[in-house]
C-alpha cells in the first residue's frame, strides 16, 4: 500500500511539472507588505525588477508593460522605473486597491474615505461609492458587466455593486482578501484573518452562495492548510497560483487540486496581492 501511495503521489507531481513545461514561461509580480518593493520574478525565484512600493497590497500589469501599484499613491511605473502616471491626495487618501479600466481610467478603493471611485486620466473623480457601514477594505475589482466587487473585510463580506449603487450580490465569509469572478458566473474568494475572524482558505461559490469546493481551512488535511492566503490568479486552465503570505511562497494549485508546488524567492517576504503574466507580456498565461 506504501508503494501504491508513494507512485500515485510520483505520478501527480510529475503530471504538475508536465502540465508547467506545456505552458509559457511565466513571470509574477508580487506587491510585497514586508519589503516595501513590488518586485517581479522567475518561477525559479529569481528576481527580474522591482521598485518602491512601501507596504501597499495591490499591483496590476497593465497591457503597454507598466504596472499599477499603490504606495500611498496610485502610481503607473515603466519597466525602466518611471513613473508615468499618478494620482494622491486630495483625491485620494488610502488606496488600499486600484485597478486600471477598459476605458482608461482607474478604480481606487480609499480606506481612509471608505469610498470606491473611478478617476479620470486628468484625475477628475467621474463615480464614487460610499461603501456602508464603512469597513476596512482589502481588494476591490470591476467586472466585465460594469459591477464592482468589492472585499469589505472588516465586515466579513463580498458584495457585488452595480453601476447604479445598489447591492445585488453578498457573499459572507472570514475577511475576504481578494474576490474574483469566473466566467460560469462563479466567484473564488480568498479568505484571511483579520477582525476577529480567521479563514485561511480558497473557496468556490456559485450565485446562489453554494459551495463549489473549497481549499484549506482548519479542517483541511495538513499539507493543503493555507498559511494566510491573500492575492491569487485563476488561469484559464483552472491553475491557481496563491500567496501564502506568512510563509513567503507562492502555492500552485492544480486544476483539480490534487496536487501543488510552492515558488518561493529571495525577493518574496510577504507578497500581498500577486500577478501572474507570460514572460515579456501583460498577458494571462
Amino acid at each position: 500500500m506504501t508503494r501504491l501511495v508513494a507512485l500515485g503521489i510520483a505520478f501527480a507531481c510529475c503530471a504538475g511539472v508536465a502540465a508547467q513545461a506545456a505552458r509559457a514561461e511565466v513571470h509574477i509580480y508580487g506587491a510585497d507588505h514586508e519589503t516595501g518593493e513590488v518586485v517581479k520574478f522567475a518561477e525559479d525565484g529569481t528576481k527580474l525588477w522591482s521598485f518602491p512600493n512601501k507596504n501597499s497590497h495591490d499591483v496590476q500589469v497593465l497591457t503597454n508593460g507598466n504596472v499599477l501599484i499603490n504606495p500611498g499613491v496610485v502610481q503607473e511605473v515603466t519597466p525602466a522605473g518611471t513613473v508615468a502616471w499618478e494620482v494622491g491626495k486630495p483625491v485620494v487618501h488610502d488606496p488600499e486597491s486600484c485597478q486600471r479600466l477598459p476605458n482608461g481610467n482607474t478604480m481606487i478603493a480609499d480606506n481612509a474615505a471608505h469610498v470606491i471611485i473611478d478617476v479620470t486620466p486628468d484625475k477628475q473623480v467621474v463615480w464614487r461609492y460610499d461603501v456602508p457601514g464603512k469597513p476596512t477594505m482589502r481588494q476591490v475589482r470591476r467586472l466585465a458587466n460594469g459591477n464592482t466587487l468589492i472585499c469589505a473585510s472588516s465586515h466579513h463580506v463580498v458584495l457585488e455593486v452595480n453601476p447604479a449603487k445598489e447591492i445585488v450580490w453578498r457573499y459572507e465569509l472570514p475577511f475576504p482578501y481578494l474576490a474574483q469572478r469566473l466566467e460560469n458566473g462563479n466567484t473564488v474568494i480568498s479568505s484571511g484573518a483579520g477582525a476577529g475572524k480567521k479563514g485561511y482558505y480558497l473557496i468556490e461559490v456559485d450565485p446562489a452562495g453554494k459551495t463549489v469546493w473549497k481549499y484549506g481551512g482548519d479542517e483541511a488535511p495538513a499539507d493543503e492548510r493555507l498559511d494566510w492566503p491573500s492575492g491569487f490568479v485563476r488561469l484559464p486552465d483552472g491553475t491557481i497560483y496563491v500567496s501564502e503570505c506568512l510563509s513567503a511562497r507562492i502555492r500552485v494549485i492544480a486544476p483539480d487540486r490534487k496536487s501543488f508546488r510552492f515558488i518561493t524567492s529571495p525577493a518574496m517576504k510577504h507578497a500581498a496581492t500577486i500577478a501572474v503574466v507570460k514572460a515579456g507580456t501583460g498577458e494571462s498565461p
